[in-house]
């Protein structure tokens, strides 16, 4: 799980096109460019922060709570009267307009009260998710945007995107070689058929999710293959 936050300069560069070209959703850019662009990423954001969530949570606890429980652990714990209100960075007031890369415009007059951020260094954080999420964490924020294709359309939410998949991507290499055989440097830990045929060969590994391998119980394979 990626956050980001950018200050509002740094945006105007980046609709510009001044800044970070080809900023979108990760999975839409070949793997060299998103290692190009977290470089530039990194050096640019104000704020940045990647949480990973273990298979064994999301098993007990399914994949939308591992999403908040994700979203609640990459939020800033304490801010500096430097850094932004919000971890989007993308706007100085709540009553400044956003628009999106389609062009569609976000008002923010109904989402939040008007208020001066500046005397207010210490306020909530106002998130952009990329989704169709109904937001529950404990976190105290300020409020929340879910916008479909959010990846595609928010700089900020494509920039936690590529943050987000290469920092995963580098850790699945790293599992390729703790657990050689299932093809993890190259699936990168999604549903290929290849994958599934390693499962059906090898049984489950430490860091599979037992719900994504339930498929396996379906077909009837063998018992050996299970964790005991």
């Amino acid at each position: 799980m990626g956050c980001v936050s950018f200050d509002l300069d740094t945006l105007k560069k980046i609709k510009s096109g001044e800044i970070l070209k080809g900023l979108r959703d990760s999975k839409k850019i070949p793997e060299p460019k998103r290692l190009e662009l977290r470089k530039e990423i990194l050096k640019y954001v104000q704020y940045s922060h990647v949480s990973f969530v273990s298979a064994k949570f999301i098993d007990k606890f399914n994949i939308n709570q591992a999403i908040f429980y994700g979203i609640g652990r990459a939020l800033p714990k304490e801010r500096s009267p430097k850094q932004p209100s919000n971890p989007d960075g993308n706007i100085s007031s709540p009553s400044q307009n956003l628009n999106l890369r389609n062009g569609s415009p976000i008002h923010f007059d109904s989402l939040a009260e008007k208020r001066d951020l500046q005397a207010n260094p210490n306020r909530k954080p106002f998130l952009f998710l990329d989704g169709n999420y109904k937001l529950k964490i404990k976190n105290p924020i300020e409020g929340y945007l879910s916008i479909p294709k959010g990846d595609d359309l928010v700089p900020s939410i494509s920039a936690a995107s590529i943050l987000a998949k290469t920092y995963r991507d580098e850790y699945m290499e790293q599992m390729d070689r703790k657990y050689p055989g299932y093809g993890f440097a190259k699936h990168k830990g999604y549903g290929t058929e290849e994958h599934r045929d390693a499962l059906r060969k090898l049984g489950i590994s430490p860091i599979h999710r037992l719900s994504f391998c339930d498929f396996l119980r379906r077909e009837g394979s063998e018992p050996s293959l299970f964790p005991t």
